[in-house]
């Protein structure tokens, strides 16, 4: 039997990593001291995954296995989908929730219920397959000094470090045919409902293994190479930018990546 609504619902879409998705759910019961439903989707029907998800799953949790169509966008869909509460949170199973100052920034999204709270995240490298961060030092990307209008030229916010009121995503979901970009096509989308509003504070700890290529989708050939570009005109075409000087940004930055179109068409 569940509950009251929650305030906040945790999505968190897996695919074969026991191990870190272990740490991400650890972090979301350690470090998110409000009311709130965890909803763990999974890809595949691994065992492992499983079991690690049972360890953390409680009574007014949901576990959902998915065995068709694999992909983050598919199962973070799903996750909305089942969201109850009120406030809701995207978060990779292999990200964490940083364990100084999060209160601080769930307690500022709490209070805009009707904005998109974001904030900065820390970039921690790893060696996954000997399971050790590697000897360079955790980067702080203080993404919130950035001026908002670069989200129409290349995201530069983390959705693992947005908090989205429920009604923002109303009729909103990740484009599941895209190979890459699929978060920044669906901020831009939720944007059409909601203002986006900075909170300085951390948001998420990001990791990421550079050390084994394809551990992580952005270092993969179908994230880098040309399908990439196809996204990027992609979303230049679904969201046209608001300005002459954005659409003359958006034909440079092309432009520098070898596609020299007119800004007009931008």
């Amino acid at each position: 039997m569940r509950h009251k609504t929650p305030t906040l619902s945790v999505i968190v879409p897996t695919h074969d990593r026991p191990i870190e998705l272990m740490r991400c759910l650890r972090s979301i019961k350690e470090h998110i001291k409000i009311d709130f439903e965890l909803i763990v989707v999974s890809d595949t029907t691994n065992e492992q995954i499983v079991q690690v998800a049972s360890n953390f799953i409680g009574e007014n949790d949901q576990f959902h296995m998915r065995k068709n169509n694999p992909g983050p966008a598919f199962s973070r869909n799903v996750g909305i989908d089942l969201a109850r509460g009120q406030f809701v949170l995207i978060i990779d199973d292999d990200d964490e929730i940083p364990g100084v100052g999060y209160d601080d920034f769930l307690n500022t999204a709490l209070n805009n219920t009707k904005s998109v709270t974001f904030g900065d995240v820390i970039i921690a490298r790893e060696d996954r397959l000997k399971g050790v961060l590697t000897s360079e030092k955790p980067e702080l990307l203080e993404l919130t000094k950035t001026p908002f209008e670069q989200i129409w030229i290349k995201n530069y916010i983390f959705t693992q470090a947005c908090i989205f009121p429920a009604i923002a995503l109303a009729g909103k979901r990740q484009d599941v045919h895209m190979k890459s970009l699929e978060d920044w096509d669906f901020l831009l989308s939720v944007y059409q409902a909601a203002e986006f509003k900075p909170a300085h504070a951390i948001g998420a700890i990001i990791y990421k293994d550079y050390v084994n290529q394809g551990n992580r989708r952005g270092t993969t050939t179908a994230a880098n190479n040309f399908e990439a570009v196809l996204d990027y005109l992609y979303v230049y075409r679904r969201w046209r930018a608001p300005s002459e000087q954005l659409k003359m940004m958006r034909a440079n930055m092309l432009k520098q990546n070898g596609l020299d179109i007119q800004a007009e068409f931008l």
